[in-house]
């Protein structure tokens, strides 16, 4: 006779309980089935004559900080009517063959979201692989399931990159820019893996884009020409001021290295200073710029093209945009800074392509934060070298589990 209380405490539905023992790190629940019988594959009638027994441990999620242990003795059934023998009984919450219960594999899952796998597989007695092994078939799972939901609903792609090792390994996350949503993590971003990999997409899907956002490289809009025929080329916002950046930094080096030992230290402590956009500067860091811009009006002259660059691109209106991006040239080319003609000419190549991300509005920016959250995956998981898990631990970190 099962124990109701233990039953309920247990709360497994196809399981009853007869008896729980209790140790200082352990609590093991002694269980039945709670139909003992099986219905015939072949001729569909009930069998409940027992064919053989067979008993096993199956751990189950933690209770109170001890480890739970399930005691089950598997039965396989025989038929009276036609013969049949080896019917396995099939339970919900314990899968054929496995030592772990459905609900503790889903433990282990949510276990793993930010933790290293080694750790995981210390605190719950199991081995590294066990827990790889277990974690990879169910993320496998969600991340199919998930895929075809954002593809079903996708419209634009927001292409990038991020550096997998040193010395320019790169991979690509591609994502939904829209929704909000990763598509795929693919391991190379070179042309013609890209259009293999995009060409793999049926027709419809990718005549479906309409919107394809990415950096200033040219092989990604090859990429996008070729395979998505209706899709507009962004050009993403936050690559542009990377641009005009990296135009002032080379300036500040090259006025730097003309100033005095002491001042030279001014430079280049207020190298971050220059950058951060100018609503976000506090009293010290205008007190900073001001006295480096004493020292040198030519960086001053290019730290307000930045800023005056960094505003155009919040302009809301599509025409007034145009006609602040027309004045900047314009400012551009009164300043004679050579390093920020380049950079004019930069922009003016991929000009139709930025004034597409006026009309859109349409950045990397969810890309550009699935990179950080990129970086601190590889950090806790010493590296995550193969592509296909560190996919499985991006798509842990964002699916809601």
């Amino acid at each position: 006779m099962h124990n109701n209380l233990i039953t309920d405490l247990l709360d497994l539905p196809d399981l009853v309980a007869t008896e729980l023992i209790q140790k200082e790190e352990y609590l093991t629940f002694i269980v039945d089935y709670k139909t003992d019988h099986v219905k015939c594959p072949i001729c569909g009638k009930k069998a409940d004559n027992i064919h053989d027994r067979r008993p096993q441990s199956i751990q189950d999620v933690p209770f109170r900080d001890k480890k739970v242990v399930i005691k089950i003795v598997k039965k396989r059934y025989r038929c009276k009517r036609c013969g049949k023998r080896a019917i396995p009984k099939n339970l919900k919450s314990i899968p054929g063959y496995s030592r772990k219960t459905e609900r503790f594999k889903f433990y282990l899952l949510k276990q793993t979201d930010g933790r290293d796998y080694s750790r995981v597989a210390r605190e719950n007695d199991l081995s590294y692989t066990s827990i790889k092994n277990s974690v990879n078939t169910q993320i496998d799972t969600m991340i199919e399931k998930a895929q075809l939901e954002t593809l079903d609903k996708v419209e634009a792609i927001s292409i990038d990159e991020f550096a997998i090792k040193k010395k320019h390994k790169y991979e690509v996350a591609l994502t939904d820019p829209i929704n909000g949503k990763l598509i795929e993590v693919l391991s190379s971003r070179k042309k013609k893996d890209l259009i293999e990999y995009f060409n793999s997409w049926p027709k419809k899907l990718r005549e479906k884009i309409k919107y394809f956002s990415m950096d200033m490289w040219s092989p990604y809009k090859a990429v996008a020409e070729t395979v998505f025929p209706n899709a507009k080329i962004v050009v993403d916002k936050f690559h542009l001021v990377t641009a005009i950046n990296k135009a002032l930094d080379k300036l500040r080096i090259k006025e730097q290295k003309k100033q005095t030992a002491a001042n030279r230290k001014k430079f280049y402590k207020s190298r971050l200073t220059l950058l951060m956009a100018g609503e976000k500067l506090d009293d010290d860091g205008h007190q900073r710029l001001i006295e480096i811009f004493k020292l040198s009006p030519v960086l001053e002259k290019a730290w307000e093209l930045k800023e005056e660059f960094r505003d155009l691109l919040q302009i809301p209106d599509v025409e007034e945009s145009i006609e602040a991006l027309n004045h900047w040239y314009e400012n551009v080319s009164q300043a004679k800074l050579n390093l920020f003609y380049r950079a004019k000419g930069t922009v003016k190549r991929w000009e139709q392509h930025i004034i597409n991300y006026f009309k859109t509005r349409i950045t990397n920016g969810f890309a550009e934060g699935l990179n950080n959250k990129i970086k601190l995956i590889k950090r806790i998981g010493y590296g995550v070298p193969k592509v296909e898990n560190l996919k499985r631990r991006v798509y842990l970190s964002l699916l809601s589990i």
